[in-house]
């Protein structure tokens, strides 16, 4: 997460994993001594109240948590840049800050009005991970911090942080809040000229973002974009999906592209840039922030 902030990155993917029955584990390793080699047992433990981070389940550790490696320092850097102003003189009313317009500032600087998407790429379960997230939740809530969508007043309320779940999705969980703090990854494969309007307007509610893998885009055209830039039937394609999103106000992103030979990965990069794809995902950031 710092290396993606320190470039700049406005979204963030994490894999989380959530085990309603905690369990142990168990890992043997070989270690050179003095004497030779020597076998330990090192051993884990996984709690069902928490929230764990990484790729893999069987190289995940305990201290990697949802909450030590994301939401607790995406938390003080938003206290810090909310900091209160009061008048010296304790009977003037109102603030001295004088851009005060009622929205918290975001964590990046000197560009606070700039959201940060931070994604949660469920593993496991989706609707015992929902619950287990939703209360990790409630400080940035407390202090109007999450943006947020109220069914009621069928509104959506800008805030710092835009957290969307993608992967296997809790989608009755989002549907039942009436004040949703959490969005769906929404399927932009689906949105496409002959949509069911009806179902792409309930996923604008639901969603912030809209994305899909390049394969599912490009269906049997997709192998030679493996091998070769984007064809002008291929570009015409994707920009299809991209402006049917943007008519439902939603933003795009595009995953499962390649990542070699780098100056392919970089030409597509660009392409979707100018045809209209809202994020772009990267793994390496630096690179992807020296080339833009």
């Amino acid at each position: 997460m710092f290396d993606a902030l320190s470039v700049g990155c406005v979204s963030i993917e994490s894999d989380v994993w959530h085990f309603p029955d905690g369990y142990k584990l168990e890992r043997t390793e070989t270690v050179t001594t003095g004497g030779g080699m020597k076998r330990k047992v090192n051993t884990s433990y996984f709690k069902e109240n928490e929230i764990y981070v990484g790729h893999n389940q069987v190289y995940l550790e305990p201290i990697n948590t949802l909450f030590n490696m994301y939401l607790n320092p995406i938390f003080q850097f938003l206290e810090y840049s909310n900091p209160n102003f009061t008048f010296l003189d304790s009977s003037k009313q109102g603030s001295p800050y004088l851009e005060d317009h009622g929205l918290k500032h975001g964590i990046f600087y000197n560009s606070p009005e700039t959201p940060l998407y931070l994604w949660m790429d469920v593993k496991n379960e989706p609707n015992s991970t929902y619950d287990a997230v939703r209360p990790l939740l409630q400080p940035f809530i407390d202090n109007n911090y999450l943006a947020y969508y109220n069914t009621t007043s069928d509104k959506y309320i800008p805030g710092p942080v835009v957290i969307t779940f993608t992967g296997n999705l809790p989608v009755q969980k989002v549907k039942e809040e009436t004040i949703r703090y959490t969005f769906l990854d929404g399927p932009l494969k689906e949105f496409t000229s002959d949509a069911d309007e009806a179902s792409i307007k309930e996923w604008s509610k639901l969603s912030k973002v809209a994305s899909a893998s390049l394969q599912d885009l490009l269906g049997e055209e997709y192998p030679s974009s493996t091998k070769s830039e984007f064809s002008e039937s291929q570009k015409a394609r994707l920009k299809r999906y991209f402006d049917k999103a943007h008519q439902y106000g939603m933003r795009t992103r595009i995953w499962g592209d390649i990542i070699w030979p780098n100056n392919l990965a970089k030409a597509h990069l660009e392409d979707f840039y100018k045809l209209g794809s809202d994020l772009l995902n990267v793994d390496d950031v630096h690179a992807a922030a020296d080339y833009f």
